[in-house]
């Protein structure tokens, strides 16, 4: 997200009413979670009917390790993923005033562009696992607002820095901080999928 959309929030290509540009991202982000809520909540109504709590924490959690180690490279395993960026030329096909929702929908769905870690797949497992189908878009909103917040954070540092660009893929210095964000992540993956194995094993 940050390659494509740094260069409209960074230096002489500042953006130009980043207010509502922000919100039009969100609005985006938000129904594209809940679009993808909607069918995690369909998938949860189908695995809660078939297993109790206990199997279902312990699959959670074991899942979550097997996509720890893809993670990690491990037996040549891969993060799941699409090898594919929201487009940039949207912008300029489209316009500021449509790509913003646009770029949301596409980014809020998750599945749809590359992923730096699983923990986005362990979290839509532990929605259809035990969150009520009901809620589950609810649920996966709240992953809209964090693109949206992110885009935020994004906006305001730049326009602090208001530096003109001097070379180098718009967004590198963000993007550099990828490995450190996939350790977080992959750090807080494991945590969570030992403790809802034990978890899991004490309602046995």
């Amino acid at each position: 997200m940050v390659g494509v959309i740094g260069p409209l929030v960074e230096g002489k290509r500042q953006l130009r009413g980043p207010l509502a540009s922000v919100a039009l991202f969100g609005l985006g982000a938000v129904v594209g979670a809940s679009i993808m809520g909607v069918l995690v909540g369909l998938l949860g109504a189908g695995v809660q009917s078939l297993a109790d709590e206990s199997a279902l924490a312990i699959a959670v959690g074991v899942a979550g390790c097997v996509l720890l180690l893809a993670d990690l490279g491990v037996l040549g395993l891969r993060t799941p993923t699409l090898r594919r960026q929201t487009s940039s030329t949207w912008y300029r096909a489209l316009g500021p005033r449509t790509v913003w929702p646009i770029w949301g929908l596409d980014l809020g769905l998750g599945f749809s562009t590359i992923r730096l870690s699983s923990l986005y797949w362990f979290m839509v497992l532990f929605v259809a696992a035990f969150v009520s189908p009901v809620l589950a878009p609810l649920a996966l909103a709240f992953y809209g607002l964090g693109l949206c917040a992110a885009l935020a954070a994004v906006v305001v540092q730049k326009s602090r820095k208001a530096r003109p660009v001097t070379g180098g893929s718009p967004g590198l210095g963000l993007l550099h901080a990828a490995s450190s964000v996939r350790l977080a992540s992959d750090a807080l993956l494991g945590l969570a999928s030992v403790a809802i194995v034990a978890w899991g094993a004490t309602l046995l």
